[in-house]
């Protein structure tokens, strides 16, 4: 059987069974099982369902990815017995991905995110208009600035009487 991801997938969950034990650390056998080695074990999540204990597997994805469950989906998930192979959508790196699944893994539902639009509403504008005036004008200057300007001028005509006596000297 054959699975397909596509390219752009966002925020789904897949969830395969199998009765093959699984090490949750073994990318390679989960590549042999999954038909590819083209997805980021990062993201592929191997659930041995006897670890759960009271807790059901709709419950764990449902608590553990915040994702809601219906109830077709809830009933299906909970008779896997086994092992869980949950692949997220960031799994597949955003490219598209064909899984060749090997005999005695199925694939049993995928979970998708319920996208809630909100139609745009019409925003107040009076804080976009913004204060248009004249424009700014420039700070006075201070008396520091004067002062510095005034022994400046002063140190240059004095350097420039010094240079003129000099050469009447000469």
């Amino acid at each position: 059987m054959t699975l397909d991801i596509p390219a752009n997938d966002f925020g789904q969950i897949r969830v395969l069974a199998t009765q093959t034990p699984l090490a949750p650390d073994a990318p390679d056998q989960l590549a042999q099982l999954l038909g590819t080695d083209a997805l980021d074990p990062t993201y592929i999540d191997v659930v041995n369902i006897a670890d759960l204990g009271p807790l059901m597997l709709s419950d764990y994805i449902a608590q553990g990815y915040d994702m809601a469950t219906d109830a077709m989906d809830r009933d299906a998930v909970n008779t896997i017995t086994g092992y869980a192979i949950l692949i997220l959508s960031r799994a597949a790196r955003s490219e598209k991905v064909t899984l060749s699944l090997a005999p005695g893994v199925r694939h049993v539902t995928t979970y998708a995110p319920t996208m809630e639009l909100i139609a745009p509403t019409h925003l107040p504008d009076a804080s976009a208009k913004g204060v248009i005036g004249s424009p700014p004008t420039k700070a006075p200057k201070s008396d520091a600035r004067i002062g510095g300007m005034v022994a400046t001028v002063a140190l240059l005509l004095m350097f420039a009487l010094v240079g003129l006596m000099i050469w009447v000297a000469g």
